[in-house]
């Protein structure tokens, strides 16, 4: 998690972590970190950045959840904020595309994979920064890919 101030605090979701979890409700729980008690909730997000606002004992706070991936991109310069979020989804560092999970005239749902990107030897799946329909794609299996390059178009909104 990285905090507006740009703190940022590894959290486990699995049982080393020493953090307890017990779900009181729909996005609402109590968390036991070591000695603190928290009731923290989930008031807006994820988007498709990790940023959440949340409300912990009753103070909202915004902060930003980030992956191994989202981490590995920000440490080599690069960020998923490269990926277009308006017509294009643009290649986030140069690779290798693998496949290619979309195809022309299809409705997609924000989230969705786009295809699998390979760059230094790890497989990135793109996925869709926002719902619509796809124009063209850009890429095929098998083609390096430059950062930036266009991977695929979403068709004008009516």
């Amino acid at each position: 998690m990285r905090w507006p101030d740009g703190q940022t605090e590894q959290v486990q979701g699995d049982e080393s972590s020493s953090w307890d979890w017990k779900p009181v409700g729909d996005g609402v729980f109590d968390v036991r970190m070591g000695l603190r008690n928290l009731r923290v909730e989930l008031v807006e997000g994820p988007d498709n950045q990790g940023h959440v606002l949340i409300r912990v004992n009753g103070v909202e706070r915004q902060l930003q959840v980030l992956d191994r991936q989202m981490l590995l991109l920000e440490s080599m310069g690069m960020s998923n904020a490269e990926v277009g979020l308006e017509m294009e989804v643009l290649a986030p560092m140069p690779g290798k595309v693998l496949s290619v999970e979309v195809s022309v005239n299809e409705t997609i749902e924000e989230g969705q994979a786009l295809l699998v990107l390979e760059a230094m030897k790890m497989e990135n799946v793109i996925r869709a920064p926002r719902a619509g329909i796809i124009a063209s794609v850009g890429v095929e299996a098998g083609v390096a890919v430059e950062k930036g390059v266009a991977l695929v178009t979403y068709e004008l909104e009516p």
